[in-house]
């Protein structure tokens, strides 16, 4: 465990250079795929665990708070397609997200400080527009209200949250 940690710290000191911002340690596992670095500040520690990707290009970037935690095999995706970028994700302190969760950034989405989000739960801000029969779905655009999650919520295994859900403090 001891020989992890410092091989994750090794990797998170020669990735920092990379980033836009990264205030305490980042502790970075195997196999970690981070894009658009420069768009991403850490405000604190924060451990990536293996095996995960995070692609930061949006318009407002990335911040995330100290102490934050992201599990192993999950994705952070703040774009889709270069002609709609994605607007930004702000996570709060003391935030851990567990092993495989997906996290759809095309709206804002802003997660509390002291929250914790069990394995395997997505997150969407964005909804396709299906008004009219007659038109593709793909070609109806595209709706972005966001997604909030509020301080010391408990969101736990397999959970999907959808655009436009504001869920409130201590849930």
């Amino acid at each position: 465990l001891i020989i992890k940690k410092i091989m994750m710290l090794i990797r998170g000191f020669l990735k920092k250079i990379f980033l836009g911002k990264a205030k305490g340690p980042l502790f970075l596992g195997k196999k970690c795929d981070i894009r658009c670095g420069k768009k991403i500040q850490f405000l604190g520690s924060a451990t990536i665990e293996d095996y995960t990707k995070i692609d930061a290009l949006s318009k407002q970037g990335m911040i995330i708070g100290n102490n934050f935690s992201l599990g192993r095999n999950s994705i952070i995706e703040c774009t889709g397609v270069l002609r709609e970028l994605g607007e930004g994700l702000e996570i709060g302190e003391n935030v851990g997200i567990a092993a495989n969760a997906f996290i759809a950034v095309r709206g804002n989405i802003k997660i509390g400080s002291n929250t914790i989000i069990g394995p395997n739960v997505s997150i969407h801000s964005e909804n396709h527009n299906f008004l009219d029969l007659d038109i593709p779905i793909r070609l109806q655009g595209a709706t972005r209200k966001g997604v909030i999650i509020g301080e010391d919520c408990w969101i736990g295994s397999k959970v999907t949250i959808l655009d436009g859900v504001n869920i409130g403090k201590k849930v």
